[in-house]
């Protein structure tokens, strides 16, 4: 029997302290650590998405995004990892159904790296596909099952097609490359792939997925049967958002224990940082509200109403919010002193994953923001992930 929303979230709460307490651990590690990702497969959270038919929860997305928001406000790489994580039982919905039935043969959760960057060979063979290449930035390849990769088939009498293809983790090879300044916990590895053969089950249409219209996607409930993009945003954005409240969280508690070197005065006697709060809050709060209604807009336009301009406003709304986030925590860093810039200080951490997030090729401000200006010119947009 599938977990309430409100059960989800309530244990979501009894992990986030915990993850908190092991976060430098996590970025010690470059990787999500062992115990965190089997407290979140105990806890049931990894099945939420999952459709009941697979034995998951098939709780709404918007339950997913808050309880990646609250991990993340405790730790945002397990916060990331957790997203993909959980977000990987819905992008399985693209593939056919034989494969979905392979996916969650044995368990209701699915442990799915991938990365957005094309592989360099994909040829056309008979009864599949072979791959070959590498690519970079797959989010939880440490403990993945499968790898999710990208290419443009080529060979045969048809015309190239971009494709997503799913492969089996014992047959791709992970390139130890995670040397990072931010969000150095998600183990987001290169993947490599060298002559390996793919099943033509295990390949969809990556254009039909853009258009929330893979032929298995159409196997299930409305909520599978949205645009492939947008749904990303369901998962990625509630990280910056939790982040931020855990920063604004963290500046508050520091600001309480700090003491001015030279007068000893407190710093929260000070007006310069009772407004940084007051301003930090407000952006978390704002943040929060801005990702409530990307959510609510979300669930409420039909797959079919989501042409490619409707993608593009719902790409900037994402960037826009990742801005927001980056604007805030940059202002809070000028308030955070010398010693918050020190290793065992959360501050920074925060500081340094929020910045990197916001250059994310889905999240980037400059890049939304041309599609729509172009848009609104009456331009043709020019970005290939819509």
């Amino acid at each position: 029997m599938g977990l309430t929303c409100e059960q989800l979230i309530g244990r979501a709460h009894e992990l986030a302290p915990g993850f908190a307490e092991r976060a430098q651990r996590t970025e010690d590690a470059r990787a999500p650590l062992d115990e965190n990702v089997a407290a979140m497969i105990d806890a049931g959270i990894l099945a939420c998405l999952t459709p009941r038919c697979y034995g998951g929860h098939e709780l709404p997305i918007a339950t997913m995004s808050r309880i990646v928001a609250i991990l993340s406000a405790a730790c945002p790489s397990t916060g990331w990892v957790s997203a993909f994580y959980m977000g990987a039982a819905w992008r399985a919905m693209i593939f056919p159904e034989q494969t979905q039935r392979e996916l969650f043969a044995d368990k209701p959760y699915l442990l799915n790296a991938g990365q957005a960057a094309p592989l360099a060979k994909v040829e056309r063979v008979a009864g599949g596909y072979r791959l070959s290449g590498q690519t970079p930035w797959s989010s939880g390849s440490v403990h993945a099952e499968w790898v999710t990769f990208m290419g443009v088939a080529q060979g045969g009498d048809a015309p190239p097609e971009p494709l997503v293809f799913m492969v089996p983790r014992a047959e791709a090879e992970l390139i130890d490359t995670w040397q990072v300044a931010g969000m150095r916990g998600t183990g987001s590895n290169d993947m490599r792939v060298d002559e390996v053969f793919v099943p033509a089950h295990r390949a969809t249409s990556f254009v039909a997925a853009l258009e929330g219209k893979a032929p298995g996607q159409a196997l299930h409930a409305a909520m599978y049967r949205q645009p492939f993009i947008p749904f990303l945003m369901c998962e990625v954005v509630p990280v910056l958002v939790g982040a931020l409240r855990g920063a604004s969280a963290a500046f508050i508690a520091r600001t309480h224990a700090r003491h001015s070197t030279f007068t000893g005065a407190k710093a929260a006697s000070r007006q310069a940082a009772q407004m940084r709060i007051g301003r930090g809050l407000a952006a978390a709060d704002a943040a929060e509200t801005l990702l409530d209604a990307y959510l609510e807009r979300y669930m409420h336009v039909r797959a079919e109403q989501n042409d490619i301009a409707d993608r593009a406003h719902m790409k900037l709304k994402a960037a826009f919010i990742t801005d927001v986030c980056r604007n805030a925590i940059n202002d809070l860093a000028r308030g955070f002193g010398g010693d918050g810039f020190r290793e065992q200080s959360p501050l920074q951490r925060y500081f340094r994953d929020i910045n990197m997030l916001a250059v994310h090729a889905f999240l980037d401000i400059d890049t939304a923001a041309e599609t729509a200006g172009r848009l609104a010119l009456d331009l043709p947009p020019d970005d290939p992930l819509l």
